[in-house]
């Protein structure tokens, strides 16, 4: 089964930006309001690698895609979108638990970012795989 390569682009786009929106927006309210401290380089150093390598990756093809003058026709393989829309999502879940669990956890919110990593390292290599393979693995619709 394949679906329109434009509609399932943009639903994944769609999840991204809302999805780490969210979580920059509740990061910089926390800056804002001090609730960082003298962490505030670390806060900001945890998220940016955490969310930014995936939506780099959609702009840059909205970009080579507004570029290109090939046939806009195309499907994807439903396995690999709906496996990068699930993995998203319980990705940018995943991080925006992790930051909205940290007041009740024993550990200190720089600690706490800093062992998410064990979790959210492996699991953002999966995301970023199944969405690369999304992106690559595109076929020409026959006419």
């Amino acid at each position: 089964m394949h679906k329109n390569w434009n509609k399932c682009k943009k639903q994944l786009a769609t999840l991204w930006f809302i999805g780490g929106g969210i979580i920059f927006f509740i990061i910089f309210l926390q800056t804002i309001l001090g609730h960082y401290g003298n962490d505030v380089r670390e806060a900001w150093e945890w998220i940016l690698p955490t969310i930014m390598p995936n939506l780099s990756l959609i702009i840059g093809v909205f970009v080579m895609d507004s570029m290109s003058n090939e046939d806009k026709k195309r499907s994807v393989d439903r396995f690999l979108f709906k496996l990068s829309l699930i993995l998203s999502t319980f990705y940018l879940i995943t991080v925006l638990l992790t930051i909205l669990l940290e007041p009740f956890s024993n550990i200190t919110t720089v600690q706490l970012m800093k062992l998410s990593n064990l979790w959210l390292g492996p699991f953002q290599g999966l995301v970023s795989a199944s969405l690369g393979a999304f992106f690559i693995r595109v076929k020409k619709c026959e006419s």
